[in-house]
């Protein structure tokens, strides 16, 4: 993963980086695939935490799929747009499993 402001506050490719300087990109080629500067929300370059952010969620849904069910208790109308939309809501009741042994 790339962290944009790692590489930007790096000494091997700018002088004194901690320095506030908005001309130290001046004359170089930004538009071509810049190894060495990386506008925010340049692309497809995510944030950081964006992996870390997906792996909590894929836990938490891992977590509560195997260990909860839940019913739905009133609403769950659906509208297909690119992704589900509840227009009234979906209230859903959650328990715990019952471990069987």
């Amino acid at each position: 993963m790339v962290a944009p402001s790692v590489l930007h506050l790096n000494p091997d490719k700018y002088d004194d980086p901690l320095a506030f300087n908005p001309w130290r990109w001046e004359g170089k080629e930004l538009h071509a695939g810049s190894k060495t500067f990386m506008a925010f929300g340049g692309g497809v370059r995510l944030c950081v935490g964006a992996d870390f952010a997906k792996l909590q969620m894929a836990i938490f849904i891992h977590h509560l799929i195997s260990n909860y069910r839940w019913t739905v208790v009133k609403g769950g109308d659906i509208i297909r747009k690119p992704g589900l939309v509840f227009p009234n809501g979906l209230h859903v009741k959650i328990t715990k499993k019952q471990e069987l042994y």
